[in-house]
């Protein structure tokens, strides 16, 4: 529904705008003769923009597949998206500029450079039996790179958001520059020009369709819950700003070397911006690189590379005047034994109240009985 709410979104916040330029005194609106004009442009981006939303959409049975939810009910109810996903909308429409464009590909460098790089060392000779898992794979770039080295993929991704727009860039594209984007036409903060906001970008930059559908695969859904009860199925797990997403990392760890046969690999790349950091009846593991290395080893997992201070900027407009760049680590790991039988830590605050009333409950249960 946010994705069919794009276009509506975008022209309440140019009115705004509108209304807020016409507010102000008539000799200065005549100092900016060419805004109009600008917002005119502006409007036929997002109406360009809208074209490719709506090819998005129209693979969107893909994922309704659930005999309890009335998807048409859900569509036509009329309670407007959340402004959180407009945003997430918003955002993946830069993510498709970061991962399937020619602009991205000095930021695709920075980051998944170094991974498939590591890869390539690790496994010299490609095949398709390797089997590699890449665990928050977001617009699928990452794990497509990874099938076109040679390997077998499997990407997993949680957000609708992103798994949407990938299918239609994965199963729906067969030619480079299909769609056009202006990713940039909503921000209209630090804005060098309106060239810089008005940008025009193509994609994809690859056909997506050159690599055999039996080596590249997705898994949609929340990476704890899909991965928890596989062993030692994974040769290699490549991971790419993922680790911060998790309310425990401790547990991702805990999971990748579940997942890792013994002699597998788990490279990593990225920073720790703990997403639910703040983030009410959430938990957030907030640990420093140095505390996550800690770990490694109780999990069997040896450090076998280490970079730090690895710079990688993140959907980054080069004609904008802000640019978020994190420095990062750039990690590779080898499992040497097997896994700690461990039960999964709970995620939520809920969760964990709802255990320790349990457990009081048994205790109070206890002491009657001995009584």
């Amino acid at each position: 529904k946010a994705y069919a709410n794009y276009a509506t979104h975008c022209f309440q916040l140019f009115n705004r705008l509108e209304t807020d330029f016409r507010s102000i005194p008539k000799i200065q609106q005549a100092l900016i003769p060419s805004f109009e004009k600008k917002l005119r442009t502006m409007k036929a981006c997002v109406g360009a923009n809208q074209l490719f939303v709506r090819k998005i959409l129209n693979e969107r049975h893909v994922f309704m597949n659930s005999d309890t939810i009335n998807y048409d009910w859900v569509m036509k109810k009329n309670r407007p998206p959340t402004p959180g996903n407009m945003e997430k909308v918003l955002s993946t429409l830069k993510q498709c500029v970061r991962d399937w464009s020619e602009e991205g590909k000095e930021e695709r460098a920075m980051c998944y450079g170094p991974i498939i790089s590591e890869i390539k060392k690790l496994f010299p000779k490609p095949s398709t039996k390797i089997r590699m898992l890449v665990p928050g794979c977001g617009m699928s770039r990452l794990v497509w790179e990874v099938a076109n080295a040679g390997f077998h993929a499997q990407g997993n991704e949680f957000s609708y958001f992103m798994l949407l727009c990938s299918f239609l860039i994965l199963n729906c594209t067969k030619k480079v520059s299909a769609y056009q984007l202006f990713p940039y036409v909503h921000q209209t903060q630090n804005q060098y020009s309106p060239r810089g906001q008005l940008t025009r970008v193509m994609l994809p930059d690859v056909n997506p369709g050159s690599i055999p559908d039996s080596s590249l695969s997705m898994n949609a859904g929340d990476f704890q819950e899909i991965y928890e009860d596989q062993v030692e199925e994974w040769d290699c797990i490549a991971t790419c700003f993922f680790i911060d997403t998790a309310n425990n990392v401790i547990e991702y760890i805990r999971l990748i070397s579940q997942l890792l046969r013994v002699g597998g690999y788990w490279v990593n790349f990225g920073p720790l911006l703990y997403h639910y950091s703040g983030m009410r009846d959430e938990i957030s593991v907030e640990l420093s690189w140095e505390e996550i290395k800690g770990c490694l080893k109780h999990y069997n997992l040896k450090l076998i590379r280490e970079e730090r201070c690895r710079p990688a900027t993140y959907c980054f407009n080069k004609q904008g005047m802000m640019k978020n760049e994190y420095s990062c680590v750039s990690t590779t790991c080898v499992k040497i034994g097997k896994t700690p039988r461990e039960k999964p830590a709970p995620r939520f605050h809920s969760l964990i109240n709802k255990e320790k009333q349990q457990q009081q409950q048994q205790q109070q249960k206890q002491q009657k009985q001995n009584q």
